[in-house]
């Protein structure tokens, strides 16, 4: 027979209530203690979580807003420069404003702006407290813009507006197609036009208008010589010519190509329209209209001489290797067009500058043998024929191993003294003088001092070393005592080098430098900028760089742009470049 349990007594029920009621005691204060950390936590919360926004995002707050906007392109061109305030706007500077403070609002931390991301736009804010100016990099192949701050900090946005602004005018310098036509005359003069509409591809497809571009309602003179020839950069659809000459019709053709005048006289003025169309097509993301209404000149043509000697095909110009040619050019307007070619081709290109109306062009004889010249400027060219030799008294050089400081094999046969020319003095400042005086020449390195190397001649290393048959682009001398300048002249730069040793470097205007190199000491007041005079001391002849190993001595050399030139040749050419 089962035995009933027990009931429990009225003792032990109230000891259990107690023990129940303790751990609830006891979770509660758990509870208790856990919410207090949690409302201790929340404000420091939102102070990490406000601070991470203001961090990783220049966003609009309620004590800050913007007033206005200014928007600077790639090229430095003000496209939108918004009024003092935000009432007054018009509706498409109001629009641009709020895409670019949307890109600012909706933006993800991130590091570096990636190289696909070129188009560069400054943005000035004018906020309620002063302003703030970001960059903003566009690429017209994705709708993401990178946007940077003065303290380098970087942010990436992805926002609809950044395909708004792609698709707006204010995004004209972004796209290749925007670039409306230009017109140039053979004197390589830019027709300003009177009249043109252009439209380009964005990149959703559509059409925009370019607003940005230079017209005139001047009939504005250009000048032209015994030839009328005109270049497009983007070539016409269709294009109509008319000239007259005071009233009377010259030419009415289509196209600018082969015009055909009788022989024009100096001083005559003849008044042009060109109207070139451009039609939208597969092959092109752009069309307009261009029409170009002015007058041109009738004026010298350009002239070519050397040695005062304009081409002619019984004139051949000689010279020796080492020396050079100045080409005079008249009635070149503008240098930077001026061509000169060579065949052979030559080692470096001339170096060109002006003075006052003429146009020289300094060109090395680099290059033994016969070689033609041509110069040519807009339509007008000429061709000098030029007989370079070899230079009569050059000596051959022996020398044992060990006779010679310096790596001169490599030096000469690793082409060092040609690369490091190359890299220094390669063109010619325009508005720089000849630091010596006009009509002037060189002067020596030192007093009674004669090279025993000369500028081309050949040297041979004898112990299974050998350097031969090479020209000797310096001259190398065996003295000691105190090395002079050749010319006035300013200091390009001063160092050591494992081959030349200490050396100084003397710019002379237009591409003319001189090298002294194995010094045993440069003066101490002696750095770049530094201005010197015709036969000033630069320093000791010294042991350093190549050189004899058993005397003090100095290396000179003499370069315009990048090849050297024969320094005795300069000592006894007097210039006159005026």
């Amino acid at each position: 027979m089962p035995v009933p349990p027990k009931k429990a007594s009225p003792e032990k029920k109230t000891a259990s209530k107690k023990r129940l009621s303790d751990k609830q005691k006891k979770a509660l204060r758990i509870l208790t203690y856990i919410g207090v950390i949690l409302l201790l936590l929340i404000p420091t919360y939102f102070a990490i979580g406000s601070y991470i926004m203001v961090k990783n995002a220049p966003v609009e707050n309620t004590d800050t807003y913007y007033t206005s906007m200014e928007l600077i392109g790639p090229n430095g061109t003000a496209l939108a420069v918004s009024p003092a305030s935000q009432e007054s706007m018009n509706p498409e500077e109001g629009k641009i404003f709020d895409s670019f403070r949307k890109m600012l609002e909706n933006v993800i931390y991130t590091t570096g702006v990636p190289e696909n991301h070129t188009g560069k736009y400054q943005v000035r804010f004018q906020t309620n407290i002063g302003e703030e100016h970001y960059t903003f990099y566009f690429s017209t192949e994705k709708s993401t813009a990178y946007i940077t701050k003065n303290d380098n900090t970087t942010w990436l946005t992805e926002d609809a507006s950044v395909e708004y602004f792609l698709n707006s005018p204010y995004a004209y310098e972004l796209y290749e197609q925007s670039t409306p036509p230009v017109l140039t005359t053979a004197a390589t003069d830019v027709i300003i036009p009177t009249q043109l509409s252009w439209s380009y591809q964005t990149k959703d497809g559509t059409f925009a208008n370019l607003a940005q571009f230079s017209v005139t309602d001047q009939v504005l003179t250009y000048p032209i010589a015994n030839d009328i020839v005109f270049y497009f950069t983007r070539q016409p659809s269709s294009c109509h010519l008319t000239i007259w000459d005071n009233g009377s019709v010259l030419v009415d053709q289509d196209g600018v190509d082969g015009i055909s005048l009788t022989q024009l006289t100096q001083g005559k003025l003849l008044d042009f329209e060109i109207e070139a169309f451009y039609g939208q097509t597969s092959a092109n993301k752009y069309y307009g209209r261009a029409v170009y209404s002015f007058r041109m000149s009738v004026v010298e043509a350009a002239s070519f001489f050397m040695n005062g000697i304009a081409a002619e095909a019984s004139t051949t110009h000689q010279e020796i290797y080492g020396n050079y040619q100045m080409l005079c050019c008249l009635n070149v307007r503008n240098e930077q067009n001026l061509v000169i070619t060579a065949t052979p081709a030559l080692k470096s290109n001339p170096i060109v500058f002006r003075r006052g109306d003429k146009v020289y062009a300094a060109i090395p004889a680099d290059t033994v043998g016969e070689r033609s010249l041509t110069v040519t400027y807009g339509t007008i060219s000429s061709t000098f024929k030029l007989n370079i030799a070899e230079k009569a008294d050059a000596t051959d050089h022996e020398y044992a191993d060990g006779a010679l400081r310096g790596d001169f094999e490599l030096a000469l046969n690793g082409g060092w003294l040609d690369t490091h020319i190359a890299s220094k003095g390669a063109t010619a400042d325009s508005d720089t003088a000849f630091k010596f005086t006009p009509g002037g020449a060189f002067g020596v390195i030192a007093d009674n001092a004669l090279p025993s190397i000369h500028f081309g001649d050949r040297l041979t290393i004898t112990d299974n070393n050998e350097v031969t048959d090479r020209e000797l682009p310096f001259e190398l001398y065996q003295i000691s005592g105190t090395v002079r300048a050749l010319a006035a002249g300013t200091v390009l730069e001063t160092g050591e080098n494992d081959i030349l040793g200490r050396y100084i470097i003397i710019d002379h205007g237009c591409g003319l430098y001189t090298w002294y190199c194995a010094l045993g000491d440069i003066r101490v007041n002696l750095i770049k900028g530094h201005v010197v005079g015709k036969g000033d001391a630069l320093g000791l002849a010294g042991r350093t760089g190549l050189g004899f190993s058993d005397s003090d001595g100095v290396l000179l050399m003499a370069t315009w742009g990048k090849q050297a030139i024969n320094p005795q040749y300069l000592r006894e050419t007097p210039f006159d470049i005026s």
